[in-house]
């Protein structure tokens, strides 16, 4: 969308107003106007009517003369596309100086009461998103290692954001970025030890009495209590995990259901990355480990995504979690084989199919999307839950036709987004406009 509305902007902006003085100009030709300084133009070919009709936005007419000739209002229309190319060519050429001398500048401009934003993903599009309405008249300055197209056409059209490449583990970036006169500074690369350590060193670097509100994005939970005994401060808590909110509500969801159903649960999940993981967590501290039946983990590294996920836990869920069986199969949900073993145990019209629970919670929408609904035709009774990044009207009507729980990221986290932003004022940003 950002994309189409770019292309949408530039053509209404530059191309259409050239195209109409150029038809105008070749118009009042044809239509008997002649000019002063040159020949028989209304006589002379389409291309050559069509050359001194681009002149104009070089020489302004200034080589043809006065018009003469034809009927009245085609001179004067003639009259006005003397004045109207040149215009919209030297506004061309201000507006192209402009954005090359912006771009030298924009590194080394003195940044004052802005909002500085390292990332320019998915999760930090949204981030900003929130921080203009909160905070419309800031400035905010997201700096990202390496710049996409998407991510370009994204952000320019956007008023007040100022999206510059560089390295923000360097020095020169940090500097250039004049955080100690920022309002605040949001981490949401999708390196957290990277994140933590940036927060850490520019709490250090901050003037004397000097606070600088932060969001810190981390995902695994037990970095982000540490992290937010060390960079707490006046009660705040400045780490935030963008799957905990999600997964907490998704586990109260499913976890109704699971009351209305009989005997335990085995769950499945494909994709074990931080989100399924997450959702494991809070499922075995609200719903217990005693409803757990058995764990099946499909995914390229499933053994490997197993071992961190449970070094990772507290000793106490290590221990609730000690007697349930746990299968992990390699492969990629895409492979009917990755489901084989599964499908023999729980698929058809078995009763064991309505104690099932499945999320497909990898990164690739539209892969989970098929697989949920491959999953509901063999497994008619099971509890099937789909992740997705801003789900598409087709994506949640097929959801509501075959009964799959869709879980949108983007729409589940637009409220916490909001909570987050909400507590970066601080006595600091008090009286600022």
């Amino acid at each position: 969308m950002p994309v189409r509305r770019s292309l949408l902007r530039t053509v209404f902006r530059q191309v259409l107003p050239v195209l109409v003085v150029l038809a105008l100009t070749v118009l009042a030709f044809r239509n008997g106007v002649n000019v002063s300084d040159r020949g028989d133009i209304p006589d002379d070919a389409f291309l050559v009517q069509l050359y001194y009709a681009i002149g104009l936005f070089a020489l302004g007419g200034m080589d043809l003369g006065m018009p003469t000739g034809g009927p009245r209002v085609w001179q004067n229309i003639l009259v006005m596309a003397y004045f109207v190319a040149p215009a919209l060519a030297a506004a061309a050429v201000i507006e192209g100086l402009w954005r090359a001398i912006w771009l030298r500048l924009v590194d080394r401009w003195p940044w004052r009461d802005h909002i500085v934003v390292a990332g320019a993903g998915r999760i930090a599009r949204a981030v900003v998103d929130e921080c203009r309405t909160e905070f419309p008249l800031a400035s905010i300055v997201v700096v990202e290692k390496e710049i996409t197209d998407a991510q370009l056409n994204h952000f320019r059209p956007l008023k007040r954001v100022h999206l510059l490449a560089g390295d923000m583990t360097e020095r020169g970036t940090i500097a250039s970025l004049r955080l100690g006169k920022a309002r605040s500074l949001l981490l949401f690369t999708n390196d957290e030890l990277a994140n933590v350590e940036l927060a850490v060193r520019s709490t250090r670097n901050l003037p004397a009495g000097r606070t600088l509100p932060m969001l810190v994005r981390v995902a695994d939970l037990d970095l982000m209590d540490r992290a937010n005994r060390m960079l707490g401060s006046d009660g705040r808590e400045p780490c935030v995990n963008v799957h905990k909110a999600v997964a907490e509500k998704i586990c109260r969801d499913s976890i109704e259901y699971m009351r209305r159903s009989e005997g335990r649960e085995t769950l499945v999940f494909s994709g074990f990355g931080r989100f399924c993981q997450t959702y494991l967590r809070q499922f075995v501290e609200v719903r217990g480990s005693e409803q757990i039946a058995s764990i099946v983990v499909i995914a390229p590294e499933a053994e490997l995504a197993w071992q961190q996920f449970h070094d990772a836990l507290p000793q106490a869920q290590q221990e609730r979690l000690a007697g349930i069986e746990v299968t992990r199969q390699r492969g990629i949900q895409e492979d009917p084989r990755s489901w084989a073993s599964l499908l023999e145990t729980h698929g058809g019209e078995s009763q064991s199919s309505r104690r099932l629970v499945i999320l497909l919670g990898t990164n690739d929408d539209q892969s989970n999307l098929k697989a949920a609904m491959r999953m509901r035709d063999r497994c008619p009774d099971a509890y099937v839950m789909v992740r997705a990044f801003g789900a598409s009207s087709f994506a949640r009507q097929i959801g509501s036709d075959m009964d799959l729980q869709l879980v949108d990221i983007a729409e589940e986290l637009a409220g916490e987004i909001k909570k987050w932003i909400g507590t970066l004022e601080s006595p600091n940003s008090a009286g600022r406009p």
